[in-house]
């Protein structure tokens, strides 16, 4: 009798089923589900962690939005005909934002600024199922990279306790490299603007779309639906009073409020010592940002005049290498502008163990400069971080070397 009960039961989890086009059993759908629920309670217990960037400036934005709905005036980033600018230093979409979670009552707001990042988490998460599942044709791996998606620690500080958005901008990102891997030019584009108009970051993601460019695997003449996007997200707060002027000027404000030279990101620059003048720390910021630029034209040199063949599995290491290797040589980089690298790494690392070795790596140095601000821990000194930093990177870099030798054209 129990024999014929479990196979009645792999019957029942032997059901094919089909989901985003992708024919699966019962038992990966339900597993799938499990693994979503421990995700989404996972970052339930930290909803009550109330963290700097919240406290000092997020709540502000809050209570300035719902004022202004109380005293009956429309608000998009600053009060129109009142003042003559906000508080809100972020871009136009993340505005809207939070003016659409400002309609919700009765529930706190650092919640709803949270939640709002946790979907976004969802939406990663499913975003790379659907990578891996397009890299391998493997259900049973692409539930893994969803299972390992949702339970990297800094994605789930990030969204529950930090209540910052980097999940948001990182799943158009997400989305914009599936749409590179389907061969999908346009949807490249409009996701990579939806990222850019949350986030200025997602230009750590440029250098990987120039680079298939050159291997002609993607049409750099959709790139003008970044600006467009970018511009049409602000004329909702044009109309409602903002000058175009402060509205175009967001991101290089942003830019300029960094002053020092790491801002908590084990980069190259926490073996320069932060007592020196403002005059030498600008002729470094604008050196740095030189190098990067000059580093990043060698290797699109260098790949564009390689005959090899382009591989999903290189154009994954080629973003993990760039994203790393630009956040690590540019200055005023906070802990948090290595998510993008960071979570690809561990897409990455589902291609073999020393790669995902590799991505813990990463993982484990980020972890500590997003406890050093969260949590107060008592890590004085980024830089032997750095070192280790660095070997992690050139071991990812070896690979990309690796590939393009053994991928001949």
């Amino acid at each position: 009798m129990e024999d014929k009960d479990m196979r009645l039961i792999d019957r029942i989890l032997k059901l094919k089923i089909k989901l985003f086009g992708i024919e699966m059993e019962c038992v990966d759908l339900m597993f799938g589900m499990i693994i979503l629920t421990f995700g989404l309670v996972a970052r339930l217990y930290l909803y009550d962690v109330v963290s700097g960037d919240y406290a000092g400036a997020f709540a502000d934005w809050m209570r300035e939005i719902r004022q202004a709905h109380a005293n009956g005036v429309l608000y998009i980033g600053l009060v129109p005909k009142e003042t003559d600018a906000s508080t809100f230093d972020y871009n136009c979409l993340p505005q809207y934002l939070f003016c659409f979670l400002s309609l919700f009552h009765g529930v706190s707001d650092m919640y709803l600024v949270k939640t709002a990042s946790v979907v976004f988490d969802f939406v990663s998460a499913i975003t790379i199922f659907r990578i891996v599942y397009e890299m391998t044709g493997n259900v049973r791996k692409s539930m893994i990279g969803l299972g390992v998606a949702l339970a990297i620690p800094t994605v789930i500080l990030n969204s529950a306790a930090w209540a910052q958005n980097d999940s948001i901008y990182t799943a158009f990102v997400l989305l914009s490299f599936l749409s590179v891997l389907k061969k999908r030019d346009i949807r490249t584009f409009v996701y990579v603007g939806l990222a850019f108009c949350f986030k200025q970051q997602t230009i750590f993601f440029f250098p990987f779309l120039i680079i298939m460019w050159l291997k002609n695997k993607v049409k750099i003449r959709y790139i003008l639906l970044v600006p467009a996007l970018y511009l049409a997200a602000m004329v909702p707060a044009a109309i409602a009073g903002r000058p175009w002027g402060n509205l175009l000027g967001i991101y290089s404000n942003q830019v300029a409020m960094f002053s020092r030279l790491s801002m908590n990101y084990p980069s190259i620059y926490t073996i320069v010592t932060s007592q020196m003048t403002n005059e030498y720390r600008s002729y470094l910021t604008s050196a740095g940002m030189m190098i990067t630029v000059i580093l990043m034209g060698l290797l699109a040199y260098y790949t564009y005049q390689k005959k090899f063949r382009i591989t999903p599995e290189y154009m994954l290491t080629l973003v993990v290498f760039t994203g790393e290797l630009i956040t690590f040589c540019l200055p005023c980089m906070h802990e948090r502008y290595g998510f993008i690298a960071e979570i690809f790494a561990f897409v990455y690392g589902l291609f073999g163990w020393k790669r995902m070795c590799i991505a813990i790596g990463f993982e484990a140095l980020t972890l500590v400069t997003y406890t050093r601000y969260l949590f107060g821990s008592t890590i004085a000194y980024l830089y032997p971080l750095t070192g280790i930093m660095l070997v992690l990177i050139l071991f990812v870099g070896y690979d990309l070397y690796q590939q393009m030798q053994k991928e001949n054209a």
